[in-house]
């Protein structure tokens, strides 16, 4: 870590902005910027400007009387600024600083009006946050981190707890420290907050050791009245559930009864609508009248056709006995003709029977006289009347009688179809009339079973009725037995018997009169003891968490007095022998030691010493080496330099005190860098030579820590790889100049 940038703003002189760019690594370390110019221009207010950005808030520290006068006041040409504000710019690439940036800006702004603000990277923080960051970091605002103008001598008039401060710092402990002192005050508020409950429980103790034999005297009715209510659940909600499922028994039943006359209602509905449908619909007389219509007609026209058929064949009779009177028989020719082929037959036959020699032959001759026979009858009947198939008669007779057969015969098929439809209407009405009947049958019966589920749904209404009366009465009672009933009755896993129920009445009856006896109960006591109760182990959980937060608070701070302590003999120890090379180094010689002034831990964080007990200390110290309970109070510098024996630092010049006072801060720099220091006119008591010493140191040191040292020393300037110059012009406003003496040398050249 180290120090990029400055930047200044209406601090004290630097009305203006002004800007600090210092290097980040030279050729031999870290590098060193040395701030010059004339006295009164304003040089050192860049120190004070790191020193309050840092968080000091000690105002003589600061060259100041009030917070604002840190602020530009103004000037005959230039008029005064509302605000303070210094930002520093922290390189944390390496991680020095526990936060996850890179870049660390610290700001502190002052407003005229006292208002204040700390910002890290542009957000609002508090000093304390910002503080232990920096101790984290190992530096700080107070010690050897800024050393101001006229602080070098500080190091060695300082009291035994400036010391002791800047010895923490100087070891690292600061961060412990820190965090002690938190872990202090919070210890100290644990211990009022466990004191301010003890008292409370020391008040409310009396009235709750009294509240709380008062409810052990109730218990026993609590018991009673737990007993009653158990019983009393017993008994009421065998009676309700046993009244309950008679009702939804009954209910289903009516449910079932419900809704089985509404099936038959429904049937007795369709039954009715199908009667007046038959009843509406056409009697049918209009088609059997058409019907028999078509019959008559029919029968009509077959007797016309009869009656035309009967006259017809009666001219064909006359017609055919005409045809016979006028018929003229065969000619004598054709007689003749006959009768000699008959004779001829008769002689075949004669002449056959003749040579007939058996029976076998006689039937034979049998066929042949009947075939004479027939010839001969035939002859006869030609003779007496001609044959019908020679009598002729009109044939357009023929032909209508033909036409009148056929007529005949389609009449007769008409009249037979208009018979089998008057047969058929007379079929269907004959059903109609068995359906009619049927649906009053049906009618009859189902008003019937309409009426008897009428019947049942009545009774079952009047059962529903009276369990809903006992019901409501039941409630009734429970409810001034019990309350509510919806949270009261469980759902009994088998019902009571008539014993049982009687048993169950009585428990509750003796009960009862048990509670009479015990008495009422104070409800607002009970309540009252509930709320003291509750409070009263409240406060005691609170106090034992609080006596466990005060032994767990105890041992972190031994925890950090053993940290501190260990951390703070070994870099102690390493300071020391830094200081004795550092001081021989300057004086050239000479001896130069730190000793550690202790006393007796007697109470918790130890006793603060006033300057008048320093000499007592230092002879009480030597003894309390050995023991393990010390702490120490302070730090006593023995300086001797080459040549001189020196009891006391203040028997040194102000030269030799200035250079032991230089040693110390470079032993501290050399065993515990710091990220960078700032040094404001440190060597102003020096001569030439110890001021070549010096810078030679601060050459020597700037490899491992950054300075910024605000000088006249010339030798301080050479070794400089920056050299900012501070003028102030008729304005009172402080202006930089900045040169780069690496390029001013490459320049020279």
């Amino acid at each position: 870590m180290y120090l990029q940038k400055l930047e200044i703003q209406g601090f004290k002189s630097f009305a203006t902005r002004a800007i600090l760019e210092f290097p980040s690594q030279t050729g031999t370390g870290k590098g060193l910027t040395s701030v010059v110019g004339p006295n009164g221009s304003g040089k050192s207010n860049i120190s004070d400007a790191i020193r309050w950005v840092l968080g000091e808030q000690s105002m003589k520290t600061l060259r100041g009387k009030k917070s604002e006068d840190v602020i530009f006041y103004g000037s005959d040409k230039k008029s005064r600024v509302g605000m303070a504000e210094v930002s520093l710019y922290l390189n944390n690439e390496d991680g020095q600083a526990p936060i996850d940036y890179s870049e660390l800006v610290i700001t502190r702004r002052l407003y005229r009006d006292g208002e204040s603000e700390y910002l890290l990277n542009k957000n609002k923080v508090r000093l304390t946050d910002i503080q232990l960051l920096l101790a984290k970091a190992n530096f700080g605002q107070r010690t050897y981190s800024v050393i101001g103008q006229g602080m070098v001598d500080h190091f060695l008039v300082a009291s035994q707890a400036e010391r002791k401060e800047f010895f923490d710092e100087a070891a690292g402990v600061k961060e412990y420290q820190i965090k002690k002192n938190q872990t202090i005050n919070t210890l100290e508020r644990t211990r009022e907050n466990l004191s301010q409950t003890e008292i409370t429980l020391n008040e409310l103790g009396p009235r709750y050791r009294s509240l709380n034999r008062m409810i052990k005297r109730l218990e026993q009715r609590g018991e009673v009245e737990k007993e009653l209510r158990a019983s009393q659940l017993r008994y009421y909600g065998a009676l309700y559930h046993e009244i309950e499922g008679q009702w939804q028994a009954h209910h289903q039943r009516f449910q079932e009864l419900s809704s089985r006359f509404k099936i038959q209602d429904l049937g007795i509905k369709e039954i009715q609508k199908a009667l007046d449908g038959l009843e509406q619909a056409d009697s049918g007389q209009e088609a059997f009248d058409l019907l028999q219509q078509q019959f008559n007609t029919a029968l009509e026209t077959k007797n016309k056709l009869r009656e035309e058929q009967l006259r017809l064949q009666s001219e064909m009779n006359l017609a055919r006995q005409q045809a016979k009177r006028d018929f003229i028989p065969m000619s004598a020719k054709e007689m003749a003709t006959e009768l000699e082929t008959i004779l001829g037959l008769h002689d075949e036959l004669h002449g056959h029977i003749s040579a007939a020699k058996d029976i076998s032959a006689f039937s034979t001759l049998k066929s042949q006289v009947a075939v004479l026979i027939d010839r001969l009858k035939t002859l006869l009947k030609k003779v007496k009347e001609p044959d019908e198939t020679e009598v002729v008669v009109d044939a357009s007779l023929e032909k209508r009688l033909g036409a009148l057969d056929g007529e005949l015969a389609a009449a007769d098929k008409s009249l037979s179809a208009v018979r089998q439809q008057i047969a058929d209407f007379n079929k269907s009405q004959a059903a109609k009339k068995g359906e009619f009947f049927d649906l009053q049958r049906k009618f009859s019966a189902k008003q019937s079973e309409l009426n008897e589920l009428s019947i049942k749904i009545n009774d079952v209404k009047i059962e529903l009725a009276k369990l809903e009366t006992k019901k409501e009465d039941l409630v009734a009672e429970i409810g001034r037995e019990m309350g509510d009933i919806k949270s009261q009755i469980p759902n009994p896993k088998s019902q009571m018997s008539d014993e049982e129920r009687k048993n169950a009445y009585d428990t509750i009856q003796k009960l009862k009169k048990q509670m009479e006896l015990i008495g009422g109960v104070d409800e607002e006591s009970v309540k009252e003891f509930d709320e003291i109760k509750e409070r009263y182990e409240f406060l005691q959980t609170q106090y034992d968490d609080l006596i466990k937060a005060i032994g767990t608070l105890e041992e972190i701070i031994k925890k950090l007095d053993s940290e501190i302590h260990e951390r703070f003999d070994k870099t102690f120890k390493e300071i020391n022998e830094k200081f004795g090379e550092y001081f021989k180094k300057l004086f050239g010689g000479g001896r130069a030691t730190l000793e550690k002034l202790m006393f007796e831990v007697k109470e918790e964080g130890g006793d603060v010493l006033d300057e008048d007990e320093e000499e007592e200390l230092k002879v009480e110290s030597k003894k309390l080496k050995g023991k393990k309970e010390y702490q120490y109070g302070g730090v006593d510098i023995v300086a001797v330099p080459p040549g001189k024996k020196i009891s006391s630092l203040n028997t040194l010049s102000g030269g030799e005190r200035a250079m032991t006072s230089i040693a110390l801060i470079c032993a501290i720099i050399a065993s515990n860098p710091s990220p960078f220091v700032v040094l404001d006119e440190v060597d102003a008591a020096l001569d030439e030579a110890n001021s070549e010493r010096y810078a030679a140191i601060l050459e020597e040191l700037s490899g491992h820590t950054q300075f910024i040292v605000v000088t006249h020393n010339r030798a301080s300037m050479r070794r400089s790889a920056v050299l900012y110059g501070v003028t102030m012009g008729d304005d009172g406003v402080s202006k930089l100049l900045s040169v780069k003496l690496e390029e001013g040398e490459r320049w020279a050249k």
